[in-house]
Order: C-alpha cells, then sequence, then structure tokens
C-alpha cells in the first residue's frame, strides 16, 4: 500500500516550505546530502550566510538534518539532507496565500526547467530508449479532472515506491544508481491558448 503524504498542519512549516529558496534547497536535498557551500553553488546568486540561515530554519522544523561532518582542512563541513519528502495536501496547499503559491509554484518551475535544459544539453535526455515524454491536451469535466488526480497521485506513490525500493536493492548488490528527475504536471489552459 502506498504511504499516503505527511500532513503538514503547523503553518510555520508551510510558511517555510513556500519560500522560493527553502524550496530550492528542499530539492536539492531530495537529490541527496549536500553542503551549505554545496547548495550556494547550485542555486547561485545567494550568500553562503542567507543558505545557512535556511538550512537553519528548515532544520528547527524538523525537514532538514545533519547527516555528515568532513573534516577539510582546518574547518569542519557539514552535510544535511532531506528527513524525508515533504507533500502539501490540497487542503493545506489552499491554506496559503495566492502570492505564496504562485512563487512556490515559479520556484519549482524554474527548478524544473533547469534540470531539463540540463539533461538536454549534455544529450541525456534521449540516452535511453525506455525514457519517457508526453504532452497530453485533454478536455476534461469535473470527474475526469478528480480522475486525473488520483492517477497521478498514484502515480507518484509508485515512483517514490521505486526510488525507495532501488536504494534498499543497491546497498545489498552494490549497482549504482542512476540520476533521473521525474516531472509530473497537470494545470488548466485557456481556450483561447488551448485552441491555437
Amino acid at each position: 500500500m502506498a504511504k499516503k503524504p505527511p500532513s503538514l498542519i503547523d503553518p510555520r512549516l508551510l510558511k517555510a516550505l513556500v519560500n522560493p529558496t527553502r524550496i530550492h534547497i528542499m530539492d536539492i536535498l531530495s537529490e541527496g546530502p549536500n553542503s551549505p557551500s554545496g547548495i550556494q553553488r547550485r542555486i547561485g546568486d545567494i550568500s553562503l550566510d542567507l543558505v545557512s540561515h535556511h538550512i537553519k530554519v528548515l532544520r528547527d522544523l524538523g525537514v532538514v538534518e545533519l547527516c555528515d561532518e568532513k573534516k577539510k582542512g582546518g574547518f569542519t563541513e557539514h552535510f544535511y539532507c532531506a528527513s524525508e519528502r515533504q507533500f502539501l495536501t490540497v487542503e493545506e496547499w489552499g491554506a496559503i496565500d495566492p502570492k505564496g503559491q504562485r512563487a512556490a509554484t515559479t520556484t519549482i518551475l524554474r527548478v524544473i526547467s533547469e534540470d531539463v535544459g540540463r539533461a538536454y544539453i549534455e544529450d541525456k535526455f534521449d540516452e535511453r530508449g525506455d525514457n519517457h515524454l508526453s504532452r497530453s491536451p485533454l478536455k476534461l469535466d469535473e470527474k475526469g479532472w478528480k480522475e486525473v488526480v488520483e492517477a497521478l497521485e498514484l502515480a507518484l506513490h509508485s515512483i517514490l515506491r521505486a526510488d525507495e525500493q532501488s536504494k534498499e536493492r543497491t546497498r545489498k548488490s552494490g549497482e549504482e544508481l542512476m540520476d533521473a528527475r521525474v516531472v509530473i504536471m497537470q494545470f488548466l489552459m485557456n481556450r483561447e491558448a488551448a485552441a491555437e
């Protein structure tokens, strides 16, 4: 049975998770452990102090934890990882003000765009013959919309289960894990734009 997304009721956590910089940090940490300096290099135009501040906020909320320390010259580099994937229910997402929702969506789309662009430029996008790329313009009634929502939620749970099971199997087999991205989207279009 698929694990249900956790219910996040702490308003501080909701606010923290829609901050664009924190979304980007959580996305980076969902890929694996990273240090503040590594995160700063990935994000770009942000100071190391600000990255450290955001990591502290996320640590205080229990969604990021210290998972390793490495001595580097005269100092210790700290590596953090996401405690677990964060999900917002429809109700929790609805509790966030529209400006916060828009900022979160913009950040997530920017990260997706960066991933797709990098994979394409590095000729990774079509490296495997069994990759998936599709665009499906749909005409849905209310029931159809909800059916798509349910289908995508099931797909997401199956995908995350495959990720967890892959990590478990490779601990025993020693097989190298492949870095991959799966993007799932469903959104409305204006009638005029949909007709073009």
